[in-house]
């Protein structure tokens, strides 16, 4: 299992390392994630050696669900006429694997690391991976588990996310490359953090108003039950305007 040092070893000696990410979507009736494109950027050291870019279509087994999609940017009927099949996808990842040799696979959560081990139609033996968000918050003393694109921003990198892998992969090295050489911006990163104590905030106080109003509809309540409403309204009625304030600020 790799950690932080050998990471940071594995970079600074110029070994490679293949950054990737996945899109997906929602299936209707298991409601299970389907990879719908896959994005993979190989490098050593700054450079690119290779990218990987590509559709896939898993199969008409699995009922995408048209509203996701349309939330990511993609059409079925592009996917059924320009996706891969899973089958081509495996043998295209195992070839640049056999090429490279990428010491890590690195993406941005487990989910896309998941995800491709339940879909490639082959063990991915000897292939190392590695979760970004078990070095990148630690390295830069965050708090939170931020998205690709406020990580961007502390780096100076420009980048918007429009659901294209290759171009988060792309990012996602910049962003390592970034850090690891100390090039983070600290008072981008001190905004961001101070942007998700907001985000946090805001949405502890909508669970409590959420669980407030619940008790208040009840027709009777328990003792215990009295007791929690009384230390939601206090609660509510004691921070309201520092949650005005705060909704006010993400929504500027």
């Amino acid at each position: 299992m790799a950690d932080h040092n050998s990471i940071m070893d594995a970079l600074k000696k110029e070994k490679t390392v293949a950054y990737f990410d996945l899109e997906f979507c929602n299936e209707r009736t298991t409601h299970h994630n389907v990879p719908v494109a896959a994005g993979v950027s190989y490098r050593r050291g700054g450079r690119e050696l290779e990218s990987y870019d590509t559709l896939i279509w898993c199969g008409d087994e699995y009922e995408l669900w048209d509203e996701h999609l349309l939330r990511i940017g993609y059409e079925e009927q592009t996917l059924r006429k320009f996706g891969r099949p899973m089958e081509e996808v495996t043998g295209d990842l195992f070839a640049a694997h056999e090429k490279y040799r990428p010491e890590y696979y690195i993406s941005l959560g487990r989910q896309d690391e998941e995800l491709l081990k339940r879909f490639i139609t082959r063990e991915p033996e000897g292939w190392e991976f590695y979760d970004a968000v078990r070095f990148l918050p630690g390295r830069l003393s965050l708090k939170y588990d931020i998205s690709l694109e406020r990580y961007a921003y502390i780096c100076g990198i420009p980048f918007v996310h429009k659901f294209q892998p290759l171009d988060d992969a792309r990012c996602l090295a910049e962003i390592f490359a970034c850090v690891c050489r100390g090039g983070a911006d600290m008072a981008r990163r001190r905004e961001v953090e101070e942007e998700y104590d907001k985000k946090m905030f805001v949405a502890q106080y909508k669970n409590k108003r959420q669980a407030y109003e619940y008790l208040l509809g009840l027709e009777s309540l328990t003792p215990a039950q009295k007791e929690k409403m009384r230390g939601y309204e206090e609660y509510l009625n004691g921070n309201r305007k520092k949650f005005l304030e705060c909704a006010g600020d993400l929504q500027a």
